[in-house]
Formats: C-alpha cells, sequence, structure tokens
C-alpha cells in the first residue's frame, strides 16, 4: 500500500515538487522492550525524525506516528506534517516497529508477532526515556497512525492534551478484517509455494481495490488506462513482505477494547484527551463506523466526508482537513 500511496501523492504533488528538506534519522535504541505476548525484543531500535523545538516548559510536543508501511521520511516528504507549525511546536515522527526503519523483520532475527500496542508503548518508552519528553500536546496518525493514537488515548490517557485520529479506527469492522485477512491469506499461499515474495502483485492489487472508490476511478481512470493503473497497482507489492504480514497482523489484533473486558464504553471512559475524528464515509480500505461510534462515547469533535476518494480524502480534501487541524491544534 505504501507505495501506491505515494504514487498518488507524487501526481497530487507533481505541480509543486516533493519538500526540500526533510530532517535527520534518528536511531534509538531500547535495550530490553517486552512485547504483550511477553516476548523480549533486545536492543530494539526505534526510527524517528523531530522539527521545530521542544520549549522551555516541554509542553508543545506533537507525536505523528507512521502509516501502514509508511516511514518517518514519507510523512515528512508527502506533506502529512504540514499543518503543523514547526515554530510553535515540535513534531516528533515516528517509524512504526515493523515498517522497515525500526526493528523488523526485515532487520531483526526472528522478529516475533508484534500489536499495535506494542508499536504505542515502544514510542512511549523513547519519549520517556531518551527524548525526555513526559507529556505531548497531541498525538495525530493517518490510517494505522490512526490506530497507533487511539492506543495512545486509551493506554496512556493522560499522556496527551488532544489527539486527531484520521481515517483511522479504534477497532477493525468486519469488512476490514477481511481485507487485511485476505492479503494475509495470499502471503501465505505464497509461502507455501517456497517464496512469500511470489505474493506482492497480488497484494498490491487488494491494496488498489480499497484504496480508493469503484466511483473514484470510473471519474480518474478511463478505460484506456486500465492496463497502466493494474501494473502500477501490481509493483505497489513491493515492500519486503514479511514486514507487510507483520503490520497486517498488528492491525488485525487491533481493538483498543481489549484492555477493558471487551467493553468499548469502558476503553471511552478511559480517555482524557479533546479528540478530533477525522473520517470519510466511503473509506474502504478503514471502514468509518467503528471511529464515528467511538466519537460518540468520548464526545469526540468530528468530522464525516464523504467523497470518492474513499481512504486518501486525507488528499483530496487536504485543505479542510489542514484547516480543521491548525484550528484544533490552537483552541485554547
Amino acid at each position: 500500500m505504501r507505495c501506491l500511496i505515494i504514487s498518488f501523492i507524487l501526481l497530487s504533488l507533481s505541480s509543486h515538487g516533493l519538500r526540500a528538506e526533510v530532517p535527520e534519522l534518528e536511531l534509538a535504541t531500547l535495550p530490553t522492550f517486552t512485547l504483550e505476548n511477553g516476548e523480549v525484543l533486545r536492543n530494539a531500535k526505534i526510527g524517528y525524525r523531530v522539527a521545530g523545538s521542544l520549549n522551555a516548559q516541554r509542553s508543545n510536543a506533537i507525536l505523528y506516528p507512521t502509516w501502514f508501511m509508511g516511514t518517518s521520511e514519507d510523512l515528512f516528504n508527502y506533506g502529512a506534517t504540514d499543518p503543523i507549525d514547526t515554530e510553535k511546536y515540535f513534531v516528533i515522527v515516528m517509524d512504526a516497529l515493523g515498517n522497515g526503519v525500526s526493528s523488523s523483520p526485515s532487520n531483526y532475527p526472528e522478529f516475533p508477532s508484534i500489536t499495535i500496542g506494542d508499536m504505542v508503548t515502544a514510542q512511549h518508552k523513547l519519549l520517556m526515556e531518551i527524548l525526555k519528553v513526559e507529556h505531548l500536546h497531541a498525538v495525530i496518525g493517518t490510517s494505522m497512525g490512526g490506530m497507533q493514537t487511539y492506543e495512545w488515548l486509551t493506554r496512556f490517557p493522560n499522556f496527551m492534551d488532544r489527539a486527531i485520529p484520521l481515517v483511522g479506527s479504534p477497532q477493525l469492522g468486519s469488512y476490514d478484517r477481511l481485507l487485511w485477512k485476505t492479503q494475509l491469506e495470499a502471503i501465505a499461499l505464497a509461502r507455501q509455494g517456497g517464496n512469500g515474495a511470489d505474493a506482492k502483485p497480488l497484494v498490491g492489487m487488494i491494496d488498489a481495490l480499497a484504496l480508493h472508490t469503484p466511483e473514484y476511478h470510473a471519474r480518474r481512470t478511463p478505460r484506456s488506462q486500465a492496463a497502466a493503473f493494474i501494473t502500477a497497482a501490481q509493483a505497489s507489492g513491493a515492500n519486503d513482505i514479511n514486514n507487510k504480514a507483520a503490520q497486517l497482523n498488528a492491525m488485525l489484533a487491533h481493538d483498543v477494547s481489549r484492555n477493558f473486558d471487551g467493553s468499548m464504553e469502558h476503553a471511552a471512559a478511559a480517555v482524557k484527551a479533546r479528540v478530533l475524528s477525522i473520517v470519510d464515509l466511503q473509506d474502504h480500505m478503514v471502514t468509518p463506523d467503528p471511529a464515528i461510534r467511538f466519537a460518540a462515547l468520548i464526545g469526540a469533535e468530528s468530522i464525516e466526508l464523504d467523497t470518492y476518494c474513499g481512504h486518501m480524502t486525507t488528499f483530496c480534501e487536504k485543505k479542510i482537513i489542514e484547516e480543521a487541524v491548525v484550528e484544533f491544534l490552537e483552541q485554547p
């Protein structure tokens, strides 16, 4: 999905060019990091990039975790951090476990199963132990980053003042589970045939089916371009397949109610931060109903877009979303 998203964003930015500067990658080491399943990652690596400066009160930090198979470089390069004023805020973009920059199957021998909770707990340890940041002004995340945002809200409810999940979810809907499980089944079948990487073209095509809506392609992808579109979708599955499987499994296990006896009401009661929830009603990749219901439970401010861009509404409606993010961050 990462490559397909990047291809779309490149088209969106073709008249403006990429961002001129991307902050330098830092790699933090967590000597021992215990996962939810009890396994221990020794010398776990967490990648991150920062922009802006921490103020004297250490109260202006904003965390932005990466989306599915995205990297901190991607988020800076392709404008995810654009609405955040780095003259005022200290922005920390962290590479989620399993994305190929932080500890992942591609760079860590015998990499164990991970969860969204593990991603967030690792980020919390890095903030507390290495960056010495004990409180956040906000957590903002897109897609799987939005899932991490919901995990932050319920796992460390007093750690941030605000949170903005963008096309994310507090738990996967049944359609989401079908989508991600289908990709994992494709990978499993390819592994049975001797090479999991053989699943890459099919996994890329499955991503393409969900990233936008059918109406989007009816309007934007002429039949004369169908062959090129399918080829691009197949090529978009070129990420390390084992990294992709690790993050797919993490998303499939995602459910913030799991630490609250399966009760979303109890999970919602734990939330302390102010929340701005942004979804698209036509999102086929992370369906919006769980986020809408959770927003109602916590009394969140909500923006429910309804566009044929689906999951990519964050770029099609970039101006509307950026204005809402800026206003929410600045509210007293």
